[in-house]
């Protein structure tokens, strides 16, 4: 992940505009991980430390999710598999067997009101990591 981190920071820095809230892990290598992205990415973005994405089971983690102000427009969250994996595929209906370490995928919620987020809601924008740029 480290050695990863840097580079998958910069695509997604060329990519997406700076998040509005980042939710991480209170797990050491998530945290170093979000540091890494913090420098190149989101500076400036409210940063919170949520115990849920380190122990939170999938629906813990969409309730989380489900509770976000629908002011904020972009939340990038910081957490394991397989969660990361489960919720990605739950929530776009998609079949993505694993999400690497360093990976990043990008979800959209057309409706823009966090409390609707649920099976099938999102639409899969963009899904990158780091041995597809390499």
């Amino acid at each position: 992940g480290r050695e990863n981190a840097p580079l998958m920071a910069q695509n997604a820095s060329k990519k997406w505009n700076r998040p509005e809230l980042v939710l991480c892990s209170p797990a050491k290598r998530a945290i170093q991980t979000s540091e890494f992205f913090k420098e190149e990415w989101w500076k400036e973005a409210n940063n919170k430390i949520c115990s849920e994405l380190y122990e939170g089971s999938p629906s813990i983690i969409l309730d989380l999710l489900s509770s976000v102000a629908d002011e904020i427009h972009s939340v990038v969250a910081v957490f394991h598999n397989p969660n990361i994996t489960i919720l990605t595929n739950l929530l776009a209906q998609q079949s993505i067997s694993n999400v690497p370490t360093c990976g990043v995928v990008t979800l959209e919620l057309p409706l823009l009101q966090w409390r609707k987020l649920e099976v099938g809601s999102c639409s899969l924008v963009d899904y990158d990591y780091p041995k597809k740029n390499s």
